[in-house]
């Protein structure tokens, strides 16, 4: 018999335990952010005094409390049971320290919805440029490594691992180039929405207490603010956004990783990972397992499911705030940290890879990938269509399939063949013209057009990739001062404040 009086004992509190998880994960995120907050604090309790809704004395003794909790850091605070945040434990801490009757004035005319949306917004906008910091360096060593590697043959691969045409490494790593340089661009794009301040929105309907917004905004190093308050404190398109950015970058990271691990498998072998990149087998002792390459595979995997995640969250949510938020904002972090690491990780694994150019020469001419210039030379020198070129040429390669001769067999008689077998001609190639035609360098150095694999086109690509390097890198460095000096005249004038009271 069930004993409906005393069935749950057994579990008792089992109830509270995931509330007690999010309230202690809460403050350790919040941590991440201490010196967001009191940035928040300092901000908002100058404009408070200016604006003359608390008294000069009191905002003194207030920034005097948050200026030590600044020098003390937020391991000396004192964590109090039901609070679920930082900010709760630091008003706390700050009302010890001066006593309810100041210390309480430092939340006037604010709430914990305004604050934290806003130093989130700080926090964000600190990842966007760290991670413009790491791919400036990513974006740097592919075109010295491009530079380099101008004259590297490789084979170009379609439909994933199908031998096309003949390029070169360089012409590899300035493609990567432009798909993360248009990474770049969407991720320091979203730093202007990102970059609004939401206080004075309070909990959604704003404050009766004159709060200048603007100038919160200014003191934080904000371009502006979000008006409506309701939408200030609701949103969080500010962690969507770039995490969606981050989410496309993680995609082309895996793209190009994907030619890496092609190139590395040992029948293929145009290059492989420096031994720092790799793991080592328990048994084999032959093996580099490409672990570097698995883990930049995975962040896509990560931030895709991530993203996601932040999304159902918010599924239906209505204009105000609650926990799920929350959850959002936690998301972002965890893709935007990965998406750092990450970043550095392929930076070192394109700068120390091993490049076999002699084995990368071979593969490119053994792969048939130069035929198609045997039809364009056809064209070109003997008159004829490149429907008809290519129907010999294709007639080529399946009777070298099917007798199973290599490209360098290829002789005037056996296109001839071809031909007559076809349309019924005899094309008259001479043995010239096929070995050039076939030639894998040749065959690069003849694409001239902007954009393409010669030497001469992919180091015009560098040049002018060099300079939009240095362009981004002046951005997100203009944007990293700005916010430094924001907060240095943050700081000072909050000590100013204190020694003027």
């Amino acid at each position: 018999m069930i004993d409906k009086e005393n069935y749950y004992k057994a579990y008792e509190g089992r109830d509270m335990v995931i509330l007690d998880k999010h309230a202690s994960s809460t403050i350790e995120e919040d941590i991440q952010c201490f010196d967001d907050s009191l940035e928040n604090h300092f901000a908002h309790v100058i404009m408070l005094a200016e604006q003359g809704i608390i008294p000069k004395e009191d905002a003194s003794a207030i920034l005097k409390a948050l200026l030590k909790l600044k020098d003390i850091g937020p391991e000396n605070i004192k964590y109090r049971e039901g609070l679920t945040d930082l900010f709760s434990n630091v008003q706390e801490w700050v009302i010890d320290e001066i006593g309810i009757e100041v210390g309480g004035k430092m939340h006037t005319g604010r709430s914990r919805n305004d604050m934290n949306s806003t130093i989130e917004r700080q926090h964000v906008r600190k990842t966007i440029l760290e991670l413009a910091e790491a791919m400036t360096l990513l974006l740097k060593t592919l075109l010295v490594e491009a530079e380099k590697h101008k004259d590297t043959v490789i084979p170009g691969y379609t439909h994933h691992s199908q031998q096309a045409q003949p390029i070169t490494l360089g012409h590899f790593y300035t493609s990567c180039f432009q798909m993360f340089a248009r990474d770049l661009d969407r991720i320091l794009g979203s730093y202007d929405r990102v970059n609004k301040s939401t206080m004075g929105g309070a909990a959604l309907a704003g404050t009766e207490f004159d709060v200048d917004r603007e100038r919160v905004a200014d003191l934080l190093g904000f371009d502006g603010y979000l008006v409506n308050t309701m939408d200030a404190t609701a949103t969080v398109d500010f962690a969507y956004e770039p995490a969606a950015m981050m989410a496309i970058y993680a995609n082309n990271i895996g793209r190009m990783s994907e030619s890496l691990l092609l190139w590395n498998l040992n029948e293929v072998g145009i290059s492989r990972l420096a031994l720092p990149y790799c793991s080592y087998s328990t048994i084999m002792p032959q093996k580099r397992n490409p672990v570097s390459i698995e883990t930049l595979r995975y962040a896509g995997e990560s931030a895709y499911g991530t993203l996601q995640t932040m999304f159902t969250s918010m599924k239906a949510y209505t204009q105000g705030n609650g926990r799920e938020p929350g959850f959002v904002i936690s998301g972002y972090y965890d893709i935007a940290q990965r998406m750092i690491d990450t970043t550095y990780l392929l930076e070192g694994v394109v700068r120390t890879l091993e490049v076999n150019k002699e084995r990368a020469l071979q593969v490119t001419a053994d792969g048939f990938s130069t035929v198609t210039d045997l039809a364009d030379k056809m064209v070109m020198s003997y008159g004829l269509s490149f429907s008809a070129a290519k129907a010999i040429v294709g007639r080529v390669v399946v009777n070298a399939d099917r007798e199973k001769k290599s490209v360098h067999d290829i002789d005037p008689d056996y296109i001839d063949r071809a031909a007559e077998e076809v349309l019924g001609i005899k094309v008259g190639m001479s043995q010239e013209d096929i070995r050039n035609s076939l030639d894998p360098m040749e065959n690069v150095k003849r694409r001239r057009i902007p954009g393409s694999p010669s030497p001469e086109c992919v180091q015009q690509m560098i040049d002018d990739r060099f300079r939009y390097v240095e362009k981004a890198e002046a951005d997100w460095r203009g944007r990293k001062d700005a916010l430094e000096a924001a907060r240095t005249r943050l700081f000072d004038l909050a000590l100013k404040m204190t020694q003027e009271a």
